[in-house]
């Protein structure tokens, strides 16, 4: 990691990202403020994302997602999820249920001990409603949750059984052997109510999912949305949906797929009215001429200021609350997401 900006008002603490290495593989590594590693840990047949400090059992833990890839399958991926103590030694491991793997894409542990994990699964349907064949191959996603200690999964919930297959804004592939990757789940939070923030790329939505049921209780843009937004409100190929507050939205908004862009990338903060069913764009953060077609995140730090990754552009920002740049950082290779952490 190489700093290109550090001004005063940059918030403490260490920043964690993942990295690919040239003759394959990759690892996670910790660094300080000035890019210096403090520890890293590799494989060369093994890719790692998601690194980040999260809360287990009442402990400050370390997770990420490490597997192999399948690039076939637009970044997707099987494997596992990891939990360390701070310390490195092993807590314990999420791992596939079935033909169901862990992905890349999602590893939240909730404050009941459980984990939110994405899995995708090829399987066959009739695609002749978007213009494909009638035995067509289509990518499903799967949003999970899973007790960590037992393995046990709780909810498994498929994109295909809650989303029409006309909502997506992803092209068929150009082969038929090539499964269709029509929603593309890459977040999974919680929503103040106990529920499900799912984000579907493909379709450029986000969804409130019932827990228990895995009812769609709401839809958030795209095609079908619940409620209206106002123009500049308007995301697509969104990564990282979280509520800030109850009523609160933040999302990293590509805005681009690398065919059709929207905007400028940015962080966007959007506004629930839940009354009259509209959403409005709060505020947003971003660096001019800024276009990341894929990847990306947002955090919010303690004191108040945001810090981003730029996804496939592999830079860092740390950005005052106020939205001046404090930080800028530039990765050897794209992070899907990164961190901040005391």
């Amino acid at each position: 990691m190489t700093v290109r900006l550090a001004k005063p008002g940059v918030a403490p603490g260490r920043i964690f990202f993942t990295y690919t290495n040239a003759s394959g593989g990759g690892g996670v590594e910790i660094a300080d403020a000035a890019g210096e590693p403090l520890w890293s840990t590799s494989a060369a047949d093994l890719y790692y994302e998601n690194f980040q400090q999260q809360t287990y059992r009442g402990r400050k833990v370390l997770t990420w997602w490490q597997g192999t890839g399948n690039p076939a399958n637009g970044g997707t991926g099987n494997g596992i999820g990891v939990l360390t103590g701070l310390d490195h030694t092993p807590v314990a491991t999420v791992g596939p249920s079935g033909d169901f793997h862990p992905d890349v894409h999602e590893f939240r542990i909730t404050p009941w001990n459980t984990a939110l994990i994405t899995c995708y699964v090829p399987v066959r349907r009739d695609l002749s409603s978007v213009g494909g064949p009638v035995d067509g191959l289509v990518l499903d996603s799967y949003c999970e949750e899973v007790d960590i200690a037992s393995g046990a999964v709780l909810l498994r919930w498929s994109a295909l059984d809650h989303v029409p297959l006309t909502d997506s804004y992803k092209p068929l592939p150009a082969t038929p052997d090539q499964p269709w990757d029509f929603f593309h789940a890459n977040s999974i939070s919680l929503t103040p109510d106990n529920h499900l923030l799912v984000s579907g790329r493909s379709t450029c939505a986000l969804y409130q999912v019932h827990r228990t049921t895995g009812a769609v209780i709401w839809r958030l843009g795209g095609k079908s949305s619940s409620f209206a937004l106002t123009p500049d409100a308007v995301f697509g190929w969104q990564h990282h949906a979280i509520f800030e507050d109850p009523r609160t939205i933040r999302l990293f908004d590509n805005a681009s797929d690398g065919t059709t862009t929207l905007h400028p990338t940015r962080v966007a903060w959007l506004r629930l009215d839940p009354r009259g069913m509209t959403a409005s764009l709060a505020r947003s953060m971003s660096i001019p001429g800024s276009h990341v077609t894929a990847m990306g995140s947002a955090q919010r730090l303690p004191g108040g200021n945001v810090f981003v990754n730029w996804g496939m552009t592999p830079r860092l920002s740390e950005f005052s609350p106020d939205g001046d740049l404090l930080f800028d950082a530039t990765l050897p290779t794209p992070s899907y997401r990164a961190f901040k952490f005391p």
